[in-house]
């Protein structure tokens, strides 16, 4: 009885350093959590959402060239919900994004998303 009474604590103790060493007080790396979504799509504009982990900017990439992300949408820094409309689209166009946050809160690091695509209402 007397050496699982000295085991135990020291158990509890190992588990709890190696949790220390595993988790220092470094901040988390900023990740989109949900999403990116496209939420809205009209003739000339089109509302993606998505979540992050940290605090960030808002920003969508975004263009009719899938290998040219050469426009984009802002939204004022700051949030874990992201939402933002691109604005002056064409109509029937196939439009790709790429959602970013930016300037994480305690980092200044970014996050991207893989490439998504919607297309606009012809009417």
């Amino acid at each position: 009885m007397r050496k699982t009474a000295l085991v135990f604590p020291l158990v509890i103790w190992a588990s709890m350093a190696a949790t220390a060493l595993q988790n220092p007080d470094q901040p988390q790396p900023l990740r989109i959590t949900k999403g990116p979504k496209v939420e809205n799509v009209t003739r000339d504009t089109a509302t993606v959402a998505w979540s992050t982990n940290i605090s960030s900017g808002t920003v969508l990439h975004y263009g009719t060239d899938r290998d040219k992300l050469d426009q984009k949408a802002e939204m004022p820094w700051g949030g874990f919900t992201h939402r933002v409309t691109a604005k002056g689209l064409k109509p029937g166009v196939t439009y790709y994004f790429q959602a970013e946050s930016n300037q994480a809160q305690g980092t200044g690091a970014s996050a991207t998303s893989e490439i998504g695509s919607f297309t606009t209402k012809d009417q």
